[in-house]
């Protein structure tokens, strides 16, 4: 994780995080003082968005007055996928301004297949091509870390009109990612994830307790049903 070492700190009277500006110009928000139930969870969603190869922001540390911040680089422009989806794929001409829409849908599948997290944020970088890439951090319950809850489709929010018109636009590609998604949920990244955990021995057996429920074979069964079904109806 990197240490910052800021230019600037400038606190908002808005109520909005704090902002850090670096050196080099680079804008971080801070998030949340570091402990270990958070600092295993993000653990966690950095090993799984890796893996499954997922572009995910950059996070840093910064210590004030002897407590550690976790903060969040924040590039010009970054929006919630949720706050612009209506105007971004209303059309064909304005789904080709996606440089990796496919990966929108591996986000969800990884919501799908290990719903350990309260939620995340997917996000939208614009450019010249608008890409998608995960937030820096999961959003968790207070102090309460790894927490395992199957979601379906619904829950997940992928019933929702603009991403059924997205992901209509690649369907006929839809199995496939899915096939090379459970290609990559295999013993390796069980043993990873575990190794995580293990770094945490004071909260390592609830913390497991949650997580290896997302390898159970009647899970996996019901996950995949769940999206294959998903694909049947756009």
């Amino acid at each position: 994780m990197q240490e910052l070492k800021p230019l600037t700190i400038s606190n908002s009277i808005l109520g909005a995080p704090s902002v850090l500006l670096t050196s080099e110009m680079e804008r971080f928000v801070f998030v949340q003082p570091l402990n270990q139930t958070f600092l295993l969870t993000l653990g966690i969603y950095e090993t799984l968005y890796k893996h499954f190869k997922i572009e995910k922001l950059p996070v840093g540390v910064f210590k004030l007055k002897d407590v550690n911040y976790l903060c969040a680089k924040q590039p010009e422009g970054l929006l919630e996928v949720d706050e612009w989806m209506d105007c971004l794929w209303t059309d064909k001409r304005k789904y080709n301004r996606l440089l990796n829409p496919k990966d929108l849908f591996k986000m969800f599948l990884i919501n799908l297949y290990f719903p350990v997290f309260s939620s995340t944020k997917k996000m939208v970088l614009p450019g010249k091509k608008d890409r998608f890439i995960i937030d820096a951090y999961p959003i968790i319950e207070k102090d309460k870390g790894l927490f395992f809850k199957p979601k379906n489709a619904n829950d997940l929010g992928i019933n929702k009109g603009e991403f059924k018109r997205l992901f209509r636009y690649f369907r006929f590609d839809l199995p496939q990612i899915i096939a090379e998604f459970e290609e990559l949920h295999h013993e390796n990244l069980y043993t990873d994830l575990k190794y995580q955990v293990s770094l945490y021995p004071n909260i390592r057996n609830a913390s497991w307790n949650e997580l290896k429920k997302c390898f159970d074979t009647d899970f996996k069964t019901f996950a995949k049903a769940e999206i294959e079904n998903y694909i049947l109806k756009l």
